[in-house]
């Protein structure tokens, strides 16, 4: 009987682990790395995603509409960043109408003061407002807090990659930080079919899910185990009634 594992990585290293596995197949909804394209490296691999090669000439074409042609990036360590604003060099440098002020990589474990550095080198050109961002939300998050800390609120034009998309967590109570920036986000619907499935799985029906117990815990903050439920610690011994919001 055939396996089918699915990564849910975006920086996914998880192809990698095909190695370990026979011939296992590997289905992503969220991996972008543009080498996962190789179908002789990963050639059990698959994902409904598009590669970051679109984002990024997405991208290029937005700061041309805007005439912006000076900007800087940034980029988090490792391979969905670095490989992100590869791709957007790449594409600009093909379309050569926009100039690239500098490029700043931010470590894969920094130090609280490492973000105040990168915005101090991107404050070294204030000509080149507009930043190029392929991070993870975390660091999203910091680099705009660093930013207002150093009191630049208005002075960058973010241009973010899908990683920063729509969600409200890195901008939540730095909102005025983020005003006019775009950001980009693949085309998605959402399944009616899929989110009335959801909603009606339980405990009782869902057994085949092994994570399903652990995401049922999470989710109304209880303790399937009455031993696991500590005085004053707030979690109540789960029900097996209750739906999913």
């Amino acid at each position: 009987m055939k396996q089918t594992l699915c990564c849910s990585l975006t920086l996914s290293s998880c192809p990698d682990t095909t190695r370990s596995f026979s011939k296992i197949p590997q289905v992503s909804y969220a991996s972008t790395a543009p080498e996962l394209s190789d179908n002789t490296r990963y050639d059990f691999f698959s994902r409904v995603v598009p590669p970051d090669t679109y984002q990024a000439q997405a991208m290029v074409d937005i700061v041309k509409a805007m005439r912006w042609n000076y900007v800087s990036t940034v980029a988090s360590e490792g391979n969905y960043g670095e490989s992100g604003v590869d791709a957007f060099i790449q594409k600009s440098r093909e379309d050569g109408v926009v100039c690239i002020s500098q490029s700043v990589k931010i470590p894969r474990e920094p130090k609280p003061t490492e973000f105040d550095k990168v915005i101090r080198r991107l404050r070294e050109n204030p000509n080149a407002r507009v930043v190029i961002i392929f991070a993870n939300e975390d660091d999203i998050r910091r680099l705009l807090q660093a930013a207002k800390k150093a009191n630049q609120t208005g002075h960058f034009i973010w241009v973010g990659s899908d990683s920063w998309g729509s969600k409200i967590s890195p901008v939540l109570h730095q909102e005025e930080m983020a005003e006019g920036a775009v950001t980009i986000l693949p085309k998605r619907q959402s399944i009616r079919g899929f989110d009335r499935y959801f909603i009606s799985r339980t405990l009782e029906n869902n057994r085949r899910n092994i994570w399903f117990a652990e995401f049922w815990e999470n989710n109304f903050s209880c303790k399937l185990s009455r031993h696991a439920v500590k005085k004053g610690s707030g979690l109540k011994k789960c029900t097996r009634c209750i739906l999913p919001e």
